[in-house]
């Protein structure tokens, strides 16, 4: 698995990683005040504007980490059974 070591999960970009961390956070307490905010309120549409800002950043962060990771992971080598270069896996969230 790429982005891992000796079985356990590390990503690509730490910086990536702990500002989507925290963005996640943002978008659970904008999903918990919604719930409280009057409807039709200045506050709820600021609330929803929020949540989805901090969403995008967070899914564009993720994709820039996969970027990352693939341009930090080893090049293929050549597979000395068959003269051929390994297919290279790609990661399904990355995409």
């Amino acid at each position: 698995m790429e982005g891992s070591h000796g079985g356990k999960y590390s990503p690509g970009c730490m910086l990536a990683h702990h500002l989507i961390n925290r963005l996640t956070v943002i978008v659970g307490y904008c999903d918990l005040l919604v719930e409280e905010a009057p409807e039709d309120s200045t506050s709820l549409k600021r609330l929803l504007q929020m949540r989805e800002i901090a969403t995008s950043a967070a899914e564009e962060l993720s994709h820039h980490e996969c970027e990352l990771e693939s341009i930090m992971a080893p090049a293929p080598t050549k597979d000395s059974r068959s003269n051929r270069e390994p297919a290279r896996t790609d990661r399904a969230a990355c995409r």
